[in-house]
């Protein structure tokens, strides 16, 4: 049913139901601020620490963007990306040391709010009111998205830009206007300096884009506004390591999901994984001797690469299976998964009955044709086969949950409009 048909003919009729519909979205908003709170006065954290506390100490002390020290001396940082390192800068800056964590966790609050009504209003893309208020409903009372906020991590910040790419995305797509494209191309950039990797998202939605309205000078504006956005870290990074990239880090995520040792969430550590794979330890021990060199993490990670290639052809067969078994894993559930409370009724029943209505969303909804729900059905599976790749951990599947809500609307008003017909 589309909105009119909710709504009536009668005015005053129509006027009392909006009025309803803003109520009961304001008390999602409400509800979901509420809920979240509540996550962080629990499980918040107390302390910053690993690489997003070394690059912020790096960035007060020393003034450089660094996230590993060689001697007590800052590398300059090619391994982790840019933007929530400076997120928490501005953060320190305008809160100081003693209210850091306190105003950290109160911003990621008001996002992940904000987030929740970005999202209603993505849904009202697809959908009516009815709709739309049970998928936000889902969205914001997700029991990962409500934990995510209580920790000082750049999901939630991943999540705001997400839903502001998606919105103007399905707004670009429906019409491809000079204001649009600048909203997108700026939250393109953003999430690129966010997550490295979302380059390749951003250039699959333009490729999928192109191919559906052929408008291919609009298209080639977005993308050099992109390029301008991200150029200025793009440019730093060609300065000091010779290379145009926002990050190098594939080495080390692919060594960490490919190794003898490996399962679907990789070699359970965080820091150096040379201490703990012996093949790459002595060439990392080499490199620690020269020092405090500029391209230190170029070549660090250049190591783990070639390691983690030649594990993978020595048995390509073991890691083609565990490939398969990270798929299925990010899909589902990781039935092998050791992280603390991953199989908790709270966290993995939600999970499990997304991951299925998502299924039959794909099922129902997918044409061979270019549409905007084709799009997103693409977009979920060229996610999970990337990361794959790699390694799964728990809080990736929070990445696709947007897209897991809308198809799964789709495929509940299909099968609806299949018993009514």
């Amino acid at each position: 049913a589309t909105d009119q048909e909710v709504l009536g003919s009668n005015p005053s009729r129509r006027t009392n139901i909006m009025v309803l519909f803003e109520k009961k979205i304001l008390f999602i908003l409400i509800a979901g601020f509420t809920v979240r709170l509540t996550s962080i006065l629990f499980f918040g954290d107390t302390i910053i620490d690993k690489e997003w506390g070394a690059m912020l100490f790096n960035l007060e002390n020393n003034q450089v963007l660094s996230s590993r020290s060689v001697d007590g001396h800052p590398v300059p940082n090619l391994f982790m990306p840019p933007l929530y390192a400076f997120f928490l800068y501005l953060i320190k800056i305008i809160s100081g040391a003693n209210f850091f964590v306190i105003f950290c966790l109160s911003t990621q609050l008001l996002i992940s709010t904000i987030s929740i009504f970005l999202f209603y209003k993505t849904l009202l893309e697809f959908f009516n009111n009815n709709y739309s208020l049970v998928g936000t409903f889902i969205y914001t009372f997700f029991p990962l998205n409500i934990y995510a906020v209580s920790q000082i991590s750049s999901i939630t910040l991943q999540m705001l830009l997400l839903n502001i790419f998606f919105l103007t995305y399905i707004k670009v797509y429906k019409n491809l206007n000079y204001l649009n494209s600048l909203i997108f191309s700026l939250t393109s950039g953003l999430l690129i300096l966010l997550r490295g990797e979302f380059f390749i998202f951003v250039f699959f939605s333009l490729v999928y884009l192109a191919l559906s309205n052929k408008q291919f000078v609009k298209i080639l504006v977005i993308l050099i506004m992109i390029s301008l956005i991200i150029s200025p870290y793009v440019k730093r990074n060609y300065e000091i390591f010779e290379v145009i990239t926002i990050t190098k880090s594939t080495g080390f995520n692919l060594l960490k999901g490919n190794n003898p040792l490996a399962k679907v969430e990789g070699v359970p550590i965080f820091g150096d994984i040379g201490g703990v794979i012996p093949e790459v330890k002595s060439e990392i021990d080499k490199l620690k001797k020269e020092g405090p060199i500029p391209k230190h993490d170029l070549i660090k990670d250049q190591i783990l690469l070639n390691q983690a290639i030649n594990f993978i052809k020595d048995d390509p067969s073991r890691y083609l299976k565990l490939y398969g078994q990270k798929f299925l894993s990010y899909l589902f559930i990781d039935f092998n998964s050791t992280y603390p409370n991953y199989y908790s009724f709270y966290h993995i029943l939600p999970k499990i009955l997304l991951s299925l209505t998502t299924l039959i969303g794909v099922i129902l909804a997918f044409r061979i044709q270019l549409n905007i729900m084709n799009y997103f059905i693409f977009f979920y599976f060229a996610n999970i086969g990337l990361f794959s790749i790699f390694f799964i951990l728990p809080r990736y599947s929070l990445i696709l949950l947007p897209i897991q809500v809308i198809l799964s609307l789709e495929g509940l008003r299909i099968l609806i409009r299949k018993v009514i017909d």
